[in-house]
Protein backbone atom coordinates (compact mmCIF):
# COMPACT_ATOMS: atom_id res chain seq x y z
CA UNK A 1 0.00 0.00 0.00
CA UNK A 2 1.12 3.61 -0.94
CA UNK A 3 1.82 6.19 1.72
CA UNK A 4 -1.10 8.38 0.23
CA UNK A 5 -3.39 5.32 0.64
CA UNK A 6 -2.64 4.67 3.93
CA UNK A 7 -2.86 8.35 4.87
CA UNK A 8 -6.21 8.43 3.87
CA UNK A 9 -7.54 5.64 5.63
CA UNK A 10 -5.51 6.56 8.75
CA UNK A 11 -7.83 9.88 8.43
CA UNK A 12 -11.05 8.45 7.68
CA UNK A 13 -11.15 6.03 10.55
CA UNK A 14 -9.83 8.64 13.22
CA UNK A 15 -12.73 11.28 11.60
CA UNK A 16 -15.40 8.29 12.33
CA UNK A 17 -13.89 7.69 15.87
CA UNK A 18 -13.84 11.41 16.62
CA UNK A 19 -17.60 11.94 15.33
CA UNK A 20 -18.47 8.50 17.51
CA UNK A 21 -17.01 10.14 20.71
CA UNK A 22 -18.81 13.34 19.99
CA UNK A 23 -22.19 11.57 19.78
CA UNK A 24 -21.32 9.73 23.25
CA UNK A 25 -20.46 13.32 24.68
CA UNK A 26 -23.38 14.94 23.47
CA UNK A 27 -25.54 11.75 25.03
CA UNK A 28 -23.84 12.14 28.14
CA UNK A 29 -22.78 8.39 27.92
CA UNK A 30 -18.94 9.91 28.80
CA UNK A 31 -16.16 9.28 27.14
CA UNK A 32 -16.07 5.85 28.76
CA UNK A 33 -19.38 4.60 27.77
CA UNK A 34 -18.42 2.28 25.40
CA UNK A 35 -16.87 -0.29 27.67
CA UNK A 36 -18.74 0.54 31.02
CA UNK A 37 -22.32 -0.60 31.60
CA UNK A 38 -25.16 1.69 31.10
CA UNK A 39 -25.96 3.86 34.33
CA UNK A 40 -29.65 3.72 35.18
CA UNK A 41 -31.28 6.78 36.41
CA UNK A 42 -32.50 7.07 40.04
CA UNK A 43 -36.24 6.41 40.93
CA UNK A 44 -37.87 9.93 40.95
CA UNK A 45 -39.20 10.05 44.53
CA UNK A 46 -42.94 9.16 45.12
CA UNK A 47 -45.12 11.63 46.86
CA UNK A 48 -46.55 10.41 50.06
CA UNK A 49 -50.44 10.10 50.34
CA UNK A 50 -52.03 11.21 53.13
CA UNK A 51 -53.75 8.03 54.56
CA UNK A 52 -57.89 8.73 54.83
CA UNK A 53 -59.26 10.62 58.15
CA UNK A 54 -61.77 8.26 59.16
CA UNK A 55 -65.33 9.51 59.95
CA UNK A 56 -67.10 8.41 63.09
CA UNK A 57 -70.43 6.75 62.43
CA UNK A 58 -73.65 8.03 63.23
CA UNK A 59 -75.31 6.40 66.19
CA UNK A 60 -78.61 7.34 68.12
CA UNK A 61 -80.79 6.69 71.03
CA UNK A 62 -83.96 7.23 71.42
CA UNK A 63 -86.65 6.71 74.92
CA UNK A 64 -90.43 8.37 75.18
CA UNK A 65 -88.69 11.40 77.19
CA UNK A 66 -85.22 12.42 74.71
CA UNK A 67 -83.32 11.74 71.73
CA UNK A 68 -79.73 11.81 71.35
CA UNK A 69 -76.98 11.33 68.13
CA UNK A 70 -73.69 11.78 67.49
CA UNK A 71 -71.68 11.68 64.58
CA UNK A 72 -72.41 12.31 60.55
CA UNK A 73 -75.99 12.32 59.93
CA UNK A 74 -76.01 13.76 56.54
CA UNK A 75 -77.03 10.69 55.07
CA UNK A 76 -80.01 9.90 57.80
CA UNK A 77 -82.96 10.86 55.98
CA UNK A 78 -85.34 10.44 58.75
CA UNK A 79 -83.63 12.17 61.52
CA UNK A 80 -85.84 15.76 60.92
CA UNK A 81 -88.45 13.29 62.45
CA UNK A 82 -87.48 12.41 65.94
CA UNK A 83 -89.50 14.70 67.90
CA UNK A 84 -91.97 11.96 66.31
CA UNK A 85 -89.71 9.33 66.72
CA UNK A 86 -90.34 10.53 70.57
CA UNK A 87 -93.79 10.76 70.91
CA UNK A 88 -94.36 7.11 68.90
CA UNK A 89 -92.39 5.43 71.80
CA UNK A 90 -94.81 7.21 74.27
CA UNK A 91 -97.47 5.52 72.70
CA UNK A 92 -95.86 2.12 72.92
CA UNK A 93 -94.89 1.48 76.08
CA UNK A 94 -92.39 3.31 78.92
CA UNK A 95 -89.84 0.69 78.67
CA UNK A 96 -89.62 1.16 74.45
CA UNK A 97 -86.34 2.81 73.66
CA UNK A 98 -84.63 2.90 70.22
CA UNK A 99 -80.89 2.29 69.51
CA UNK A 100 -79.71 3.26 65.46
CA UNK A 101 -76.60 3.98 63.25
CA UNK A 102 -77.14 5.18 60.11
CA UNK A 103 -78.23 1.39 58.60
CA UNK A 104 -80.09 0.04 60.90
CA UNK A 105 -82.10 0.50 64.08
CA UNK A 106 -83.29 -2.37 66.90
CA UNK A 107 -86.44 -2.05 68.66
CA UNK A 108 -86.20 -2.87 72.32
CA UNK A 109 -89.14 -2.65 75.16
CA UNK A 110 -91.99 -4.96 75.86
CA UNK A 111 -95.80 -5.80 74.45
CA UNK A 112 -98.88 -7.65 75.38
CA UNK A 113 -98.34 -10.26 72.77
CA UNK A 114 -97.52 -11.15 69.12
CA UNK A 115 -99.61 -9.20 67.58
CA UNK A 116 -98.79 -6.19 68.86
CA UNK A 117 -94.90 -6.73 68.20
CA UNK A 118 -95.49 -7.48 64.48
CA UNK A 119 -97.48 -4.18 64.52
CA UNK A 120 -95.09 -2.08 66.40
CA UNK A 121 -92.10 -3.72 63.69
CA UNK A 122 -94.61 -2.54 60.99
CA UNK A 123 -95.22 0.89 62.15
CA UNK A 124 -91.26 1.57 62.87
CA UNK A 125 -90.28 0.16 59.47
CA UNK A 126 -93.07 2.93 57.87
CA UNK A 127 -91.69 5.22 59.90
CA UNK A 128 -87.92 4.92 59.57
CA UNK A 129 -88.21 3.89 55.32
CA UNK A 130 -87.06 0.65 53.74
CA UNK A 131 -83.43 1.73 53.24
CA UNK A 132 -83.20 1.14 56.82
CA UNK A 133 -83.36 -2.08 58.31
CA UNK A 134 -85.11 -2.56 61.65
CA UNK A 135 -84.37 -5.33 64.17
CA UNK A 136 -87.39 -6.08 66.47
CA UNK A 137 -86.25 -7.02 69.87
CA UNK A 138 -89.48 -6.40 71.97
CA UNK A 139 -90.66 -8.98 74.17
CA UNK A 140 -93.90 -10.52 74.88
CA UNK A 141 -94.76 -10.24 78.25
CA UNK A 142 -95.22 -13.50 79.92
CA UNK A 143 -98.98 -14.80 80.26
CA UNK A 144 -99.92 -14.79 84.14
CA UNK A 145 -102.22 -17.82 84.85
CA UNK A 146 -105.80 -16.84 85.78
CA UNK A 147 -106.78 -17.66 88.94
CA UNK A 148 -110.51 -19.41 89.05
CA UNK A 149 -111.49 -17.02 92.17
CA UNK A 150 -114.44 -19.02 93.59
CA UNK A 151 -117.69 -17.21 94.22
CA UNK A 152 -118.43 -15.86 97.55
CA UNK A 153 -120.61 -18.44 99.94
CA UNK A 154 -124.30 -17.65 101.15
CA UNK A 155 -124.87 -14.94 103.17
CA UNK A 156 -127.47 -15.44 105.77
CA UNK A 157 -129.52 -12.48 107.40
CA UNK A 158 -131.26 -12.78 110.54
CA UNK A 159 -134.25 -11.68 112.04
CA UNK A 160 -136.16 -11.11 115.34
CA UNK A 161 -139.24 -13.21 115.96
CA UNK A 162 -142.38 -11.64 113.73
CA UNK A 163 -139.93 -8.86 112.22
CA UNK A 164 -139.15 -7.91 108.63
CA UNK A 165 -136.43 -5.39 109.03
CA UNK A 166 -133.00 -5.86 108.44
CA UNK A 167 -130.42 -6.12 111.24
CA UNK A 168 -127.42 -2.80 111.24
CA UNK A 169 -124.86 -4.96 109.83
CA UNK A 170 -126.78 -6.68 106.68
CA UNK A 171 -125.00 -4.13 104.10
CA UNK A 172 -121.90 -5.74 105.60
CA UNK A 173 -122.86 -9.04 105.64
CA UNK A 174 -123.63 -8.75 101.89
CA UNK A 175 -121.34 -6.58 100.56
CA UNK A 176 -119.26 -9.83 99.34
CA UNK A 177 -122.14 -10.84 96.94
CA UNK A 178 -122.94 -7.40 95.97
CA UNK A 179 -119.32 -7.07 94.86
CA UNK A 180 -119.49 -10.51 93.02
CA UNK A 181 -122.70 -9.67 91.01
CA UNK A 182 -121.02 -6.35 90.07
CA UNK A 183 -118.16 -8.33 88.89
CA UNK A 184 -119.69 -10.79 86.80
CA UNK A 185 -122.32 -9.62 84.65
CA UNK A 186 -123.99 -12.82 84.04
CA UNK A 187 -124.36 -13.73 87.92
CA UNK A 188 -127.68 -13.77 89.77
CA UNK A 189 -128.22 -13.54 93.11
CA UNK A 190 -130.92 -15.96 94.36
CA UNK A 191 -132.91 -15.18 97.86
CA UNK A 192 -134.78 -17.70 99.61
CA UNK A 193 -136.82 -17.20 103.02
CA UNK A 194 -137.00 -19.39 106.74
CA UNK A 195 -138.98 -19.02 109.17
CA UNK A 196 -139.19 -21.02 112.73
CA UNK A 197 -141.68 -23.75 113.19
CA UNK A 198 -144.04 -21.99 115.87
CA UNK A 199 -146.97 -20.41 115.53
CA UNK A 200 -149.54 -20.60 112.45
CA UNK A 201 -147.29 -22.08 109.27
CA UNK A 202 -149.19 -19.72 106.67
CA UNK A 203 -148.61 -16.51 108.40
CA UNK A 204 -145.23 -17.87 108.57
CA UNK A 205 -144.45 -18.12 105.23
CA UNK A 206 -145.61 -15.21 104.55
CA UNK A 207 -143.69 -13.30 106.99
CA UNK A 208 -140.33 -15.44 105.35
CA UNK A 209 -141.70 -14.56 101.64
CA UNK A 210 -141.57 -10.39 103.38
CA UNK A 211 -138.21 -10.91 104.66
CA UNK A 212 -137.19 -12.16 101.58
CA UNK A 213 -138.55 -9.19 99.61
CA UNK A 214 -136.74 -6.77 102.45
CA UNK A 215 -133.27 -8.57 101.05
CA UNK A 216 -134.30 -7.86 97.61
CA UNK A 217 -134.70 -4.36 98.41
CA UNK A 218 -131.33 -4.07 99.85
CA UNK A 219 -129.43 -5.21 97.07
CA UNK A 220 -131.46 -3.22 94.50
CA UNK A 221 -130.27 -0.15 96.73
CA UNK A 222 -126.81 -1.65 96.35
CA UNK A 223 -126.81 -1.48 92.80
CA UNK A 224 -127.76 -5.09 91.67
CA UNK A 225 -130.72 -4.90 88.68
CA UNK A 226 -134.18 -6.30 89.74
CA UNK A 227 -133.71 -8.96 87.24
CA UNK A 228 -130.35 -10.42 88.20
CA UNK A 229 -132.69 -11.25 91.35
CA UNK A 230 -134.70 -14.65 91.58
CA UNK A 231 -137.20 -15.04 94.63
CA UNK A 232 -136.58 -18.81 95.33
CA UNK A 233 -139.09 -20.72 97.52
CA UNK A 234 -137.55 -23.26 99.09
CA UNK A 235 -139.17 -26.74 99.44
CA UNK A 236 -139.46 -26.19 103.58
CA UNK A 237 -139.58 -22.96 104.52
CA UNK A 238 -139.25 -23.96 107.81
CA UNK A 239 -135.40 -23.36 108.89
CA UNK A 240 -132.99 -25.47 110.67
CA UNK A 241 -131.03 -24.62 113.58
CA UNK A 242 -131.92 -22.98 116.68
CA UNK A 243 -135.03 -20.51 116.74
CA UNK A 244 -132.80 -17.93 115.90
CA UNK A 245 -130.74 -19.71 113.15
CA UNK A 246 -134.01 -20.37 111.95
CA UNK A 247 -135.66 -17.03 111.15
CA UNK A 248 -133.19 -16.25 108.23
CA UNK A 249 -133.00 -15.04 104.64
CA UNK A 250 -130.00 -16.80 102.74
CA UNK A 251 -128.94 -15.31 99.31
CA UNK A 252 -126.56 -17.18 96.78
CA UNK A 253 -125.52 -16.54 93.47
CA UNK A 254 -125.87 -18.11 90.41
Amino acid sequence: MSNSKYTFWTWLIAIILAIYLFWQWQNGHGMGACCNAPVEAAPAPVAEVAAPVAVEGFKCTATADKFESSGDASAVTWLSKNVDLSAWLKTGGADWQVTCDGASVTLTGTVDSEEAKTKAGADAQAFFGDKVTVNNQLTVKATEPVVAVAPPPAANLYFDTGKTNLANDADTTLAPIVEWLKANANAKAVISGYHDPRGNQARNEELAKSRAKAVREALKAAGIDEGRIEMRKPTSTEGSGDLAEARRVEVTVE
